[in-house]
């Protein structure tokens, strides 16, 4: 048996030291938040590319992260020659040392991260988390190369009384322009401006601004309406955007395209909606994504909720113009060791109203991901947004599909983290639960009394 005492005590250690480092080491103590809007998270792009097998990333902006930070490396966008499918994965590690831009990590990259599809988002490490009453933790917004994403880890219990949001803060809907007359022999894919509207901003790098106008949709954002006053398309996630509406002439094929779903179910931004252009500054915007939640801890109780909708269309109040697409719902991930109480909600904005024409497409449904070793209650939403109407009818707008949810219960006997394609179980991956740590702890004290008589 005192053989055995060394060998139990290195297992219970190395169980403890692996499940802590899943969870951070609690460095910034416990945190509570009693005001709307607080922002805690960081974000940077990649500055280089960065190898798989390679412990190294360079960053633009590296303020902020330090020896001993928790770093997660998420690929945001994708380019055109790059693979699509890995859009939302990503991958969380220790870093060991900081040079310049450098982040030296203690455990190396499963996969390759490119400039320019890429940011390094700083995940703070507390010890427990309240959210009280009336307060809010939010997202920093996307600014089209990094941000979007709200990432924390807690040693203990997480109670969220109020809202945790990424609501509207991930891909930017398109802005409108002003017509100066009724335009109607336009239908063009590509349409310039004014003629096409703004399309909404999508997974695809680039793409995004006031010269990417017209109804084809970019990626998963929202076309732009084109000529008389017709909607903007609906942004896209795991559930694709929805079309907009007719244009005055009663046209039914001008209104925006709908973004174009995407397949991985990852932390995913929402796709922005496309713009309606309209006269006399009666054009109308498309609404933001929504952005991603991370959030690693111990437990989550509270009658708060994590959201990550996506924004509602701009609504025009009279006829020289229509409605704006709506953004895409954005993602939730969550992952305990011990039990959940939560409402989680991703759901795709709703398509702007028109007057008497053009309105909207609704923005598609997001990802809701939840592991624990038991849900004790955690009602989940992650519908498409409604089309926009014009009084009570759709006027050929579409609304957004649905996204996906996924809840795995793991029991007592699996560390509840994923560890799939995208995602680096920094320095130790355990397989271990919090309720074997406490097995192995009774059978060292039942040894010690042993020892004792």
């Amino acid at each position: 048996m005192r053989a055995l005492l060394p060998l139990l005590l290195a297992l219970f250690s190395s169980t403890a030291l692996a499940q802590v480092q899943q969870l951070g080491d609690g460095r910034d103590g416990p945190l509570e938040v009693s005001s709307p809007n607080t922002v805690v998270t960081l974000a940077t792009p990649l500055a280089a590319d960065a190898a798989a097998g390679d412990p190294l990333i360079t960053v633009v902006d590296s303020t902020g992260f330090t020896a001993g930070a928790l770093v997660l490396v998420v690929q945001t966008q994708w380019r055109s020659d790059g693979e699509r499918y890995r859009i939302g994965e990503y991958s969380l590690h220790f870093v060991e040392r900081v040079a310049g831009g450098r982040l030296e990590l203690a455990s190396p990259l499963n996969r390759p991260f490119r400039v320019g599809e890429t940011q390094a988002v700083l995940v703070r490490q507390y010890t427990d988390v309240t959210i009280r009453e009336g307060a809010s933790l939010r997202a920093p917004p996307w600014n089209g190369s990094s941000g979007g994403v709200l990432a924390l880890a807690a040693t203990g219990v997480v109670r969220n009384d109020g809202v945790v949001s990424a609501s509207g803060l991930g891909f930017r809907g398109g802005t409108p322009h002003e017509l100066s007359e009724r335009e109607t022999a336009c239908s063009g894919d590509d349409e310039p401006a004014p003629r096409g509207a703004e399309r909404g901003e999508g997974a695809l790098l680039g793409g995004f601004g006031p010269t990417f106008t017209g109804r084809r949709n970019q990626d998963s954002g929202g076309g732009g309406g084109v000529c008389a006053y017709s909607g903007g398309g609906g942004g896209a996630s795991l559930g694709e955007g929805g079309q907009g509406g007719f244009s005055a002439d009663g046209r039914r094929d001008v209104g925006g395209v709908g973004g174009e779903s995407l397949t991985f179910a990852g932390l995913v931004l929402g796709g922005g909606g496309g713009a309606t252009n309209g006269t006399f500054g009666r054009g109308r915007a498309g609404g933001r994504g929504g952005g991603a939640i991370f959030l690693r801890a111990r437990s989550l109780d509270g009658a708060g909720t994590f959201v990550a909708n996506g924004e509602e269309g701009g609504s025009t109040d009279n006829r020289f113009g229509g409605g704006g697409g709506a953004g895409a719902a954005g993602s939730i991930v969550i992952e305990l060791v011990d039990d959940a109480r939560c409402t989680l909600i991703a759901v795709g904005g709703a398509g702007g109203a028109g007057t008497d024409h053009g309105p909207g497409g609704g923005g598609g449904g997001g990802h809701v991901s939840l592991r624990a070793r038991k849900v004790l209650e955690c009602p989940m939403a992650v519908g498409g947004g409604a089309s926009g109407k014009v009084m009570s009818l759709d006027f050929g707008a579409q609304p957004g599909a649905p996204g996906k949810a996924q809840v795995l219960e793991l029991g007592p006997s699996v560390m509840p983290f994923a560890s799939g394609p995208g995602v680096t179980l920094t320095r130790l991956g355990c397989g271990c639960s919090g309720a074997e740590g406490s097995a192995l702890l009774g059978l060292l004290l039942v040894v010690a009394r042993r020892r004792r008589r």
